[in-house]
């Protein structure tokens, strides 16, 4: 992840991080992702049970309120 985000430009670019797991939370991820991007609006993530449905993810999608 590191290598994508430092080598791409996010200016302009809303960015919600997420990931699945069993145990560990999101900590600082995306807050560190932020910094080596150095650009974009990255907002607070979400982290998903590793059996989360799809349609778990897709109500959190919707609730973003994010224009398509």
């Amino acid at each position: 992840m590191d290598t994508f985000v430092e080598n791409n430009d996010f200016t302009g670019k809303t960015v919600i991080p997420f990931c699945t797991s069993s145990s560990s939370g999101l900590g600082d991820s995306g807050t560190l992702l932020a910094e080596l991007a150095g650009t974009g609006d990255w907002q607070d993530g979400e982290r998903f049970r590793s059996g989360a449905s799809e349609s778990d993810v897709q109500d959190w999608v919707e609730s973003l309120g994010l224009a398509q």
